[in-house]
């Protein structure tokens, strides 16, 4: 590492505003870059850097400013984007299945109309019953997700609570519900009609 940032990492470590903006304006173009050439979208890009450095401040009191800064950035960088790249690979294979399986039970749609939409009906009506089992603010913020559509950043503006708050209650919520349904037989179109 650099004399000069091993001085900002160590004014980082206490908390110190302007290292972090220094290091913000030294690396944050580079950092997006880097990642737009991967991710091909300036929004995901930018989302990137923020969350990189995002990562970077709520981890500043273990910081080694004996070790390479730009290392340690580009290291965190890259596991972001490969669990990017993760995330959708298992949505997509997700999407086939679910595909695949909505066209099974809906074969012989003309038939069964009313057959499914009393099923579906009654599965939806167990999925709320779970989700009025969440803890009331896990359950506020899942819904603000999930039925009002609003992404990470406006519900934690909303509930003056950090994004990663957020991030980790939906998991949590999701986790649960996963959990709730496992045993039934219709769970993956239930859950891509409900909660995806």
């Amino acid at each position: 590492m650099d004399n000069l940032d091993a001085t900002e990492v160590i004014s980082l470590k206490n908390s110190d505003f302007k290292s972090f903006d220094k290091l913000f304006d030294k690396y944050g173009k580079k950092l997006y870059r880097f990642a737009l050439g991967y991710l091909k979208s300036r929004e995901d890009a930018e989302g990137l850097v923020l969350d990189v450095f995002m990562k970077v401040w709520e981890n500043r009191a273990s910081l080694d400013e004996t070790k390479s800064f730009n290392s340690y950035l580009f290291t965190i960088a890259k596991n972001t984007i490969l669990n990017h790249f993760r995330k959708k690979a298992n949505q997509k294979s997700y999407l086939e299945y679910i595909k695949q399986h909505t066209e099974l039970i809906y074969a012989n749609t003309e038939d069964n109309n009313l057959e499914n939409d009393i099923l579906f009906s009654n599965l939806e009506s167990q999925a709320k019953l779970i989700i009025d089992r969440l803890p009331s603010r896990r359950k506020e913020i899942y819904l603000l997700s999930r039925e009002k559509g609003y992404c990470n950043e406006i519900i934690a503006q909303t509930l003056n609570i950090s994004k990663k708050t957020v991030e980790n209650q939906i998991t949590l919520a999701l986790k649960f519900i996963k959990e709730q349904l496992r045993n039934k037989d219709l769970i993956p179109l239930l859950f891509f009609s409900l909660f995806i």
